[in-house]
């Protein structure tokens, strides 16, 4: 057993996930004790990862003791609630010695790895996806995401929780839901997917959510359910969660998830949004309540034409339904779809229309393709005063993280959507980036090579953008190369062997951003009408990019402000 001696202050929570390495003959492999007297301990680990809570009552010194060659700690932090909001979470890691770290330290500790990004969202250690529960309460921005805290890999769903002050500089908080069951030990998958914030018109907060019951298999034969779950103090935690939503109507099957939830006031009642699909056919389906609790099933919304069926769509997930500028915009994720001629899959589709008496009529047929690149996904919008922000995962199950990193998934930068006068969503990097990281001009001609000091950077043409090309290299091997031809903008990466294009139709005398952060490529075009994001784990520091345009020119690192 290894040990050591730690202040704890009166209300410090311990809260961690762990499992048995081996078998120990150890009368306990993890105790806290005073004076000699034992206040809590684990008695035996389980072969699969438990969760585990432990409140400290009074300020004062203990030990603390475990053994680091039968239990591995997957994920472990402790916090004051009263304070955790403003300080976060201290992270805990057990090894031959106990270590913590918390605020600045943990920044510090992850800007440390030269391969993740600066400028983009990531867990500390273990795996994320999708954002959830997006809001601001006050002056402070609220992120919820898909989390499992056993590995790096996907598994069983809890949701994490991050704040900030500026959508960039981020406060790591405690976990704020978990699965009803431990799903690891009945050897299932599921648990707290995917959902968003709402706040009811006394201004409380409610987070509906889907819960994914024990799931044998990834594809079929599972049960879905909605929640809600409201905070309690600090938003720390569900202070309750209440199933409002189980029965689900003809034809839909086990894909039934990812709510989106408004206060309707031509219908003067709430309304929600599931994604699904209706007899194998993707589809957005459409509820209603008069008190958020008891929902009746209105109709489908949308349905997806017979060409995603047939090309492998299974469902919609992650369905975004707001208003915007007068009009409304339907946002879907049509998961399993391969898109023929580009072999580019799960992709991300939005049509602006009207709604009127629960019906919704898009201005035209033809879907928007969101982002060109893929790697933009799960999508989740919110509104802050008078703009619609939004944040994505950035992953598409294309490429793997490296597996040594010691987390997985990020999510892209935020946006403002618009609407521009062709009635396209347009998306931008929202104006707090510009102050979070400044910019400094890279000296430079309008074409030729720039020098790069290994910081994520940003390059903006102007003008003509009929035959630019983008290439950046690390060490003379190319990190990605972005070009216009023919009308085609194009985003090719070093993993990429031709077997799926990642292209868009472009105006060629528009304008183009790119913003690049350790092998995060962000592509911007037409005023945010064109987008493109992917991810790339090879080269992602570059130190050379080569730009050849007749346009205006302009080469940026992008730091810390």
């Amino acid at each position: 057993m290894q040990s050591c001696r730690i202040e704890l202050d009166t209300g410090t929570r311990l809260e961690f996930w762990a499992k048995v390495i081996e078998n120990s003959d150890q009368p306990r492999e993890f105790q806290i004790e005073k004076d000699g007297k034992i206040l809590w301990a684990v008695d035996c680990f389980s072969q699969h990862p438990e969760y585990y809570s432990y409140h400290h009552r009074e300020t004062c010194e203990v030990m603390v003791s475990w053994d680091p060659r039968t239990t591995e700690f997957t994920w472990a932090y402790s916090y004051v609630p009263e304070t955790v909001a403003e300080t976060g979470i201290t992270i805990w890691t057990f090894g031959e010695q106990l270590s913590r770290m918390t605020g600045f330290e943990i920044d510090a500790w992850c800007s440390s790895d030269p391969a993740r990004p600066k400028l983009h969202f990531s867990p500390i250690r273990n795996w994320m996806n999708d954002p959830n529960g997006l809001c601001i309460i006050g002056d402070t921005w609220h992120l919820f995401y898909q989390f499992h805290p056993a590995g790096t890999d996907w598994g069983p769903m809890h949701w994490g929780h991050a704040s900030s002050k500026d959508l960039f500089h981020w406060t790591h908080l405690p976990v704020f839901l978990h699965p009803e069951q431990n799903l690891w030990r009945l050897g299932a998958t599921g648990g707290a997917f995917s959902g968003n914030a709402f706040f009811d018109r006394d201004g409380s907060l409610k987070l509906y959510y889907t819960e994914r019951l024990p799931a044998y298999d990834l594809f079929e034969g599972y049960r879905e359910v909605q929640k809600i779950a409201v905070p309690g103090r600090g938003l720390v935690k569900a202070e309750t969660i209440t199933e409002i939503l189980e029965k689900r109507p003809p034809g839909v099957q086990h894909d039934f998830r990812d709510p989106k939830v408004w206060w309707d006031d031509a219908a003067d009642a709430f309304r929600m949004v599931l994604g699904a699909s209706i007899d194998g056919c993707p589809a957005v389906l459409l509820y209603g309540s008069p008190d958020g609790i008891s929902w009746n099933y209105i109709g489908p919304l949308y349905h997806a034409p017979a060409h995603f069926q047939e090309c492998g769509a299974r469902a919609v997930e992650c369905p975004d339904f707001f208003p915007l500028e007068g009009r409304w915009a339907l946002v879907m994720g049509f998961v399993g779809y391969t898109e023929p001629g580009t072999g580019r899959h799960n992709l991300l589709y939005a049509l602006v229309g009207d709604f009127e008496n629960d019906c919704f009529r898009p201005i035209s047929d033809q879907l928007q393709l969101l982002d060109f690149g893929s790697d933009f996904y799960a999508m989740q919008s919110f509104r802050a005063g008078e703009r619609q922000l939004a944040m994505a995962w950035v992953f598409n199950w294309e490429t793997r993280k490296p597996g040594n990193s010691v987390y997985s998934g990020e999510l892209a930068l935020p946006r403002e959507i618009g609407l521009d006068e062709r009635n396209r969503l347009t998306m931008l990097p929202v104006s707090e980036f510009d102050a979070a990281y400044g910019s400094t001009v890279i000296p430079g001609r309008s074409s030729g090579a720039f020098a790069l000091s290994g910081t994520p950077f940003e390059i903006r043409i102007n003008g003509q953008l009929e035959g630019a090309r983008v290439k950046a290299t690390s060490g003379g091997s190319p990190a990605f190369d972005v070009s216009v031809e023919a009308g085609i903008l194009s985003i090719i990466l070093p993993q990429d062997n031709g077997s799926i294009h990642y292209r868009n139709d472009i105006a060629t005398d528009s304008n183009l951003r790119i913003i690049h952060d350790a092998g995060i490529v962000e592509v911007f075009a037409e005023d945010g009408a064109v987008c493109g994001t992917r991810r790339n784990y090879q080269n992602i520091q570059p130190d050379e990019v080569t730009v050849i345009s007749s346009g205006v020119v302009e080469v940026y690192e992008r730091k810390s402000g």
